[in-house]
């Protein structure tokens, strides 16, 4: 019989990340009448670069991608679509979803039946699939396209400074419209804080029982998608951050009935699927990763891959007064305290992963090993290995975060079971 351990209840910001995502969604269809730039391109990364020209909307991976995940047969057929062009299984399932969306005709379709074909992409390129699907999109699609490169290491500033730069002048002359500073300098401070937010709301989750679960926490990556840097979105993080501290602080769970801490590394699945719900019938939860720590969140780091939330530039006591002093400090927020920069030395992704297991209090760890993002599951097996040799269990599965047809999830929770009678649990149902 499942018995509650804890109090929980949902997010009190709930409806406001609703309200936030439904306007975003809303505008972006709306942009060209109202004469906002329309932008397409994988901008979670550096979305306060274009804030110059004003409130522009972001396709993002294609502005009915959730609309196509929610429905499994539309899913399978723009893969298979993409897949008829010679893009199989190999290549990344997300990009290969949005480019089959534009092969069968629903990429730029609007509710209305009106199609909104955006001004310009540009790509933050943080790993190669990235950079040649932009370029299939300027081939495909005819949009104009610019590819910032995401440089490694802080080391590498100075390279990242100039393209961002470059990336200007060049959408300044696509557009015909004139970028203003004044507009990017409060951009660039609400995107750090932002990121400063998420990394203090992962905090919290070191206590148990943890105040989210990643099922939760997945809900703010539309926002963080379509502009981060925006004040409504730095809003919308504030009143988060708030909640978590006090669910944290009193013990509002995420799982009333959580006894198991879990890591899932690599992507989930942007369609329905069991994989971040199945482990609630054992009480245990999913409380995080080091991806979904770094990919939004800011850190210093330690030698042995300890994760310390950097402060926010107004806490600093730093003020921008100019546009190169906003990319300078773009480019730090990125290639210094950015999960990017953590991420790209394998070792030291290896060491995050051992710290996190360490300081979370995890009891055991999944890996999708996804075979068309090889950039997460880079460092899977070897993570795996280090982890048993500390005693922590793991389970691999083979998963798609885009393609229900390319997932068993029998065979996933068939795993998922065993690994939780390693553990010496039972399902609360039983």
């Amino acid at each position: 019989m499942t018995t509650a351990l804890y109090e929980s209840k949902p997010l009190e910001c709930w409806g406001k990340l609703k309200e936030l995502r439904r306007k975003q969604v809303r505008e972006l269809w709306q942009a060209k009448e109202k004469g906002n730039l329309l932008l397409m391109g994988v901008m979670g990364f550096l979305t306060s670069l274009p804030a110059g020209f004003g409130d522009y909307k972001s396709f993002g991976l294609g502005p009915n991608f959730g609309r196509i995940m929610e429905d499994p047969e539309q899913a399978s057929r723009v893969l298979a679509a993409a897949e008829a062009r010679g893009y199989d299984l190999d290549t990344c399932p997300t990009l290969r979803s949005s480019l089959g969306a534009l092969f069968t005709g629903t990429f730029d379709l609007a509710p209305s039946g009106q199609r909104v074909r955006p001004d310009l992409l540009i790509e933050a390129r943080v790993c190669q699939p990235q950079g040649k699907f932009a370029q299939l999109w300027n081939e495909y699609y005819g949009v104009p396209t610019f590819i910032v490169d995401m440089p490694p290491s802080i080391h590498q500033k100075q390279y990242l400074v100039d393209q961002m730069n470059d990336a200007i002048e060049w959408m300044e002359k696509v557009t015909g419209r004139t970028y203003d500073d004044e507009k990017l300098i409060p951009a660039v401070e609400n995107e750090w804080e932002s990121r400063v937010l998420w990394a203090r709301m992962c905090m919290y989750l070191k206590v148990t029982p943890a105040p989210l679960d990643q099922l939760m926490m997945f809900s703010f990556e539309a926002t963080f998608w379509r502009g981060r840097h925006q004040p409504e979105s730095i809003e919308l993080m504030r009143l988060a951050h708030d909640e978590v501290a006090y669910r944290a602080a009193h013990r509002i769970a995420a799982l009333a009935t959580e006894r198991c801490r879990l890591l899932h590394e690599g992507v989930a699945t942007w369609y329905h699927s069991q994989v971040l719900r199945y482990p609630r019938r054992y009480g245990a939860v999913y409380m995080g990763s080091q991806q979904l720590f770094g990919d939004w969140g800011a850190y210093t780091l330690a030698e042995d891959g300890t994760l310390t939330p950097i402060s926010t530039l107004k806490e600093m006591g730093r003020r921008l007064n100019s546009r190169q002093e906003a990319l300078e400090t773009l480019a730090e927020l990125y290639l210094a305290y950015g999960g990017h920069g953590m991420c790209t030395d394998m070792e030291k992704r290896i060491l995050i992963r051992l710290a996190i297991a360490r300081d979370w209090n995890v009891d055991g760890v999944v890996f999708n090993m996804e075979r068309g993002c090889k950039g997460t599951t880079s460092t899977h097996t070897e993570t795996a290995w280090e982890l048993k040799k500390r005693g922590i269990p793991c389970m691999p599965y083979d998963g798609s975060s885009c393609n229900p047809k390319e997932f068993n999830e029998a065979e996933y929770m068939s795993r998922f079971d065993a690994l939780m009678e390693s553990l010496g649990l039972k399902p609360l149902d039983a």
